[in-house]
């Protein structure tokens, strides 16, 4: 069976009008179908009592998207004849930033942080880098969410390339759960942000291409990409609408990740 994991990233600093307007939104298309949000820990502390709220509801599962959404990882972005160079943090920032969100997640919510998505994700994820995983693993981290580009550091990831344990970098009770095909922001930056029917088809072409061949879709969107020309966030509606029709469970990733870890 096809299986479609939605995440959002949460990461609106400094516009708690946006990041609550999107967990209005957001708590009305799931009223029926889980999903990750991965915060941003500036973004907690902006809207503790909205997301407060929110914890209690069984659709939604909060993970983490470092403290201030800086890049575990440096990125090397090879398009249209240019290449942008975002650096990542060293060692010791990772360990501030993961362990600080992850201590306000467990104040205000109650919740033990084991996932994390990678800002601006990376090619291969952190499989290149055993002493990033090393202290991820060491703050209770046990999936990522980092695989998000291909050689180039663009898009997309291929669907066939399907989650892995990270056992080879001696972390084997880690899991990637890579992000599939065009993230948002890029597909809508690229066609237009008003063509809201075109991503729509896009992206139920995706859903059927991974039904019909039985894989897992690791979709990504994020707060304010959800909002922007599309305010009922009727993209993601239909989506899950489509996923209903034709059968695809929908998880969220914790979700998926417990049930495929060794008990």
């Amino acid at each position: 069976m096809a299986e479609l994991l939605i995440g959002y990233d949460v990461e609106a600093m400094g516009r708690p009008e946006v990041t609550r307007t999107f967990l209005a939104k957001a708590e009305e298309a799931h009223r029926e179908h889980p999903c990750t949000l991965f915060l941003v820990g500036k973004v907690i502390e902006e809207n503790v009592r909205e997301l407060e709220r929110l914890a209690g509801n069984p659709m939604f599962d909060y993970q983490q998207h470092t403290y201030s959404h800086r890049l575990l990882k440096t990125v090397c972005i090879e398009h249209e004849g240019k290449t942008e160079v975002i650096r990542g943090m060293s060692l010791g920032e990772i360990e501030e930033e993961v362990g600080r969100t992850s201590e306000l997640l467990k104040k205000h919510f109650g919740k033990e942080c084991i996932g994390i998505t990678g800002p601006w994700c990376y090619y291969r994820g952190l499989a290149d880098r055993p002493d990033i995983l090393e202290v991820l693993h060491r703050q209770g981290i046990r999936f990522t969410r980092t695989y998000g580009r291909d050689h180039h550091d663009f898009q997309p990831v291929a669907f066939e390339i399907q989650p892995f344990w990270y056992e080879p970098q001696g972390f084997g009770d880690m899991l990637e759960v890579m992000l599939h095909g065009w993230q948002d922001v890029y597909w809508r930056g690229i066609n237009g942000w008003e063509n809201v029917q075109g991503y729509t088809d896009f992206l139920i072409e995706c859903l059927e291409y991974v039904n019909d061949r039985g894989l897992v879709w690791s979709h990504g969107s994020h707060d304010h990409s959800s909002l922007n020309s599309d305010p009922d966030m009727t993209i993601i509606r239909s989506l899950l609408t489509r996923a209903d029709e034709l059968g695809v469970r929908v998880r969220s990733y914790e979700g998926y990740y417990r049930s495929h870890a060794n008990p």
